[in-house]
């Protein structure tokens, strides 16, 4: 979920110092191992103190990032760098101020926690993020979207993201929220569906906010994440483990089904276009943000 279509119709303390991550083995890799990018290496710069645009512009999203990797730091047994090429972790823009940087990271629990921070100044200030689970488990993907353009327009979409539409499933994994979302009545709205289907990948304990002016972000939405995220963890304490390969492979080809149906529905190609080039846009949806997507094919007319 990279929840750019809002645009045209939807929507804390850092991490422990000294805390060592280690890497994480990589195979099947094209890149060499000098061109790849070791995320532990770069939160020493968090937080941003300031914009790219200028000190006058506010980091709005800036403390979420830094709770979750927190939470992330303290709750995740043998947290590794998930090392990536290094062109995707980081890129600017010259001729419209902005920047974005990626941190890529994998636990016991989860195959990949991909977390992105885009800041243009006042136009664009943007918080990506989605946690997968480790295909042993068939829990929902964790799904955070907090975007916020021109300051009067914000827009907040946060979900356990399920696999499988089955009722049992969603009572299992996804009612847990009720309680949680009915605080938050700000956090009660719909999207559209002009990009996406909400009876795929979403639940209907969907977080989703909209908002004209940036006060309920640190007084409505900051409490919703920190509620949304501590569940989320807490949720795989007791969770079931399979051994069972084939198992493991069904949950596999489910986040697999959401990265090809993201990848191909996610207009955020188009804003990536603009400000970082359109073959940059498209190797980041395909090969960070969904890898397990197919990049198109350009002959057949598909970027």
């Amino acid at each position: 979920m990279f929840a750019f279509s809002v645009l045209t119709g939807y929507g804390v303390s850092g991490p422990r110092s000294g805390l060592r991550i280690r890497n994480a083995r990589v195979s099947m890799c094209v890149a060499t191992p000098e061109s790849l990018e070791l995320s532990s290496e770069r939160l020493a710069k968090l937080p941003w103190e300031k914009s790219i645009a200028g000190d006058d512009v506010e980091m709005l999203f800036m403390p979420f990032i830094e709770l979750q990797n927190k939470v992330m730091f303290d709750t995740q047994k043998n947290l590794k760098d998930l090392p990536f090429e290094s062109e995707l972790s980081f890129q600017s823009s010259s001729k419209k101020k902005a920047k974005i940087e990626s941190w890529n990271f994998q636990s016991d629990t989860f195959r990949k926690i991909r977390l992105t921070y885009i800041d243009a100044g006042i136009p664009a200030q943007v918080f990506n993020s989605v946690w997968y689970p480790d295909p042993k488990y068939d829990l929902p993907l964790l799904g955070v979207d907090f975007l916020s353009f021109g300051k009067k327009k914000i827009l907040c979409v946060l979900d356990f993201q399920p696999l499988k539409q089955e009722k049992y499933y969603l009572e299992k994994y996804c009612e847990i929220l009720d309680p949680v979302k009915s605080k938050y009545p700000s956090l009660a709205g719909q999207m559209t569906a002009r990009f996406y289907d909400e009876n795929q990948f979403f639940s209907k304990q969907l977080a989703f906010g909209r908002f004209d002016n940036p006060q309920p972000v640190m007084e409505e939405l900051f409490p919703a994440f920190e509620e949304y995220l501590n569940t989320y963890v807490k949720m795989f304490k007791d969770a079931p483990v399979t051994e069972d390969p084939k198992e493991i492979a069904a949950n596999l080809e489910l986040q697999k089904e959401y990265d090809i149906y993201s990848a191909e529905r996610d207009p955020a190609v188009g804003l990536f276009s603009t400000y970082f080039g359109g073959d940059w846009a498209v190797k980041f949806t395909h090969d960070f943000l969904f890898e397990l997507s197919e990049t198109p094919d350009p002959a057949e007319g598909n970027l």
